[in-house]
């Protein structure tokens, strides 16, 4: 059987996208087969597999797998992917919304070519400001919030700096730690001025850095405003490119949540079921 497919990418964070309304991917184990074809060099190749599918509620659900074939609730760079896939392929209009294992979401295909993303409030009381954890002898200081995937936060030029072994070797003992056990996303942030920050991402279920994470950046950016390091908007300069965090900080909970960027066709493409 051959399924035609598109290959996408925002900021450099790569998708490989169905469209499975017909359910035509029914008979394919999807974490086997997602592993497959995300493997670089040997495969298409991505940090992540999307599938659009039907919904009795939204315009269409969007279906995200990680490259290592677990099935995530949510992705900021995946959504915007999805949503100008959708509407590429006459899917939804330019206003539209898509469910996820994290709820309904809303995205906006806009006159510049960008796609913006709006995400549910976010309770203050739920973000974990100035916790620590061991990593060995050493005390790590992190703040936590969930962003329809879990976020750890920590602050520091010096790790931002790291090479990237040394980078992915230090992340992912945070992402292990017995503190998250089913596991947290980790950021390294560095405050550029009250209006930008740059990030770096490891990215729970990639198990590697990828060049951006939107969910990450989001996080970020509203932490950060929290701290009153920030306010929005915020650019979050990623490896990939930059994104632009909004938002509104209220008594109790942090509204109007949203996140901007590109959300680039790479390529469509045809592939046999068994590659």
């Amino acid at each position: 059987m051959k399924i035609n497919f598109t290959k996408m990418h925002g900021c450099g964070n790569d998708f490989i996208i169905f469209d499975n309304r017909n359910n035509m991917l029914k008979n394919i184990n999807l974490p086997q087969f997602t592993k497959r074809l995300c493997e670089r060099k040997f495969n298409i190749g991505a940090d992540g597999l999307m599938l659009v599918e039907k919904s009795e509620t939204a315009d269409f659900t969007l279906r995200y797998f990680n490259a290592d074939g677990s099935e995530g609730e949510m992705c900021g760079n995946g959504a915007r992917c999805i949503a100008r896939f959708a509407y590429v392929n006459g899917i939804a209009e330019e206003s539209m919304t898509f469910d996820t294992l994290d709820g309904e979401y809303q995205a906006t295909i806009k006159t510049d070519g960008n796609v913006k993303v709006s995400f549910p409030p976010v309770l203050i009381k739920e973000i974990l400001f100035d916790q620590s954890l061991l990593i060995g002898k050493e005390e790590i200081f992190y703040h936590f919030s969930s962003v329809g995937v879990p976020h750890t936060i920590v602050y520091g030029e010096k790790i931002l700096q790291m090479s990237d072994e040394k980078f992915i070797q230090w992340a992912n003992r945070i992402r292990s730690h017995k503190t998250f056990p089913k596991g947290t996303n980790v950021n390294i942030v560095q405050i550029d001025n009250k209006h930008q920050i740059s990030l770096r991402t490891y990215e729970r279920g990639v198990e590697a850095e990828t060049l951006a994470c939107g969910t990450g950046a989001t996080a970020s950016a509203i932490i950060s405003a929290a701290l009153h390091k920030t306010k929005a908007p915020v650019q979050v300069k990623t490896r990939g490119g930059e994104l632009t965090i909004d938002f509104t900080i209220q008594q109790d909970s942090i509204e109007q949540i949203s996140l901007t960027g590109n959300a680039v066709i790479v390529y469509e493409g045809t592939i046999k079921e068994n590659v």
